[in-house]
């Protein structure tokens, strides 16, 4: 899917995921971010950053 439609998907800024790959940031699963003619992300980077998004939102 897109970086943009992960974002939305997470509750997110629509440039939340291209910011954190902009960013190399470690929260991304390496290498389940690439661009193309736009920004994906995988299916399994994104069940990833669900997983640590729904976790912080929790607040642990």
């Amino acid at each position: 899917m897109t970086a943009r439609e992960a974002s939305i998907k997470l509750g997110k800024n629509p440039k939340y995921v291209y910011l954190l790959w902009k960013r190399e940031s470690k929260l991304l699963l390496k290498g389940s971010v690439e661009m193309k003619d736009t920004l994906l992300i995988t299916q399994e980077g994104y069940e990833h950053l669900k997983a640590i998004v729904d976790k912080r939102s929790m607040g642990n």
